[in-house]
């Protein structure tokens, strides 16, 4: 076990299991906040669950192009706090090389509404807390590049050599 406490978040790192389960402190964005705890165990590719309170959430939802296109629509803004209920996550690697996440995510605002979506980055600071559970993947690689049906970056997945 190897324990790392910061004013940013607290996570300790199950190395039999490759397991890191801890919590992002107050004001912490979700996605930096996981990045951060990754950098710190050398997560490189993996998942991550998580449950917790967030100030305002930013996120996309699939939508139709026409009969046989999809795309995301206009970033939707929900300016209360939320709790999240749901939702998956994976970790791996930019066209950059830089740590980077792809989180969808289900919530329901301070209002009683739920929805969920493609969760944007920058946009989910904590409300109180985030508790998460990550799990790393040591012999795989996960990296970002272009998707020729949505035209957008998405993650590959390759054995590490």
């Amino acid at each position: 076990m190897v324990e790392h406490i910061t004013e940013r978040f607290e996570s300790v790192l199950d190395e039999e299991h490759n397991r890191i389960i801890g919590r992002l402190t107050k004001g912490v964005d979700l996605f930096n906040g996981i990045i951060e705890v990754c950098k710190k165990h050398g997560i490189t590719s993996g998942s991550f669950q998580c449950i917790g309170s967030l100030s305002n959430v930013g996120y996309v939802q699939v939508r139709k192009d026409g009969p046989e296109k999809l795309k995301y629509s206009d970033s939707i803004y929900v300016k209360n706090p939320a709790e999240i209920i749901g939702g998956i996550g994976f970790i791996g690697l930019s066209e950059e090389d830089a740590l980077d996440i792809h989180y969808h995510g289900l919530f329901v605002d301070s209002e009683g509404a739920i929805s969920g979506g493609h969760f944007l980055k920058g946009e989910k600071p904590t409300a109180g807390k985030v508790e998460y559970m990550i799990h790393g993947v040591d012999n795989v690689e996960m990296r970002r590049g272009k998707e020729p049906i949505w035209n957008l970056p998405v993650f590959h997945f390759s054995e590490r050599g």
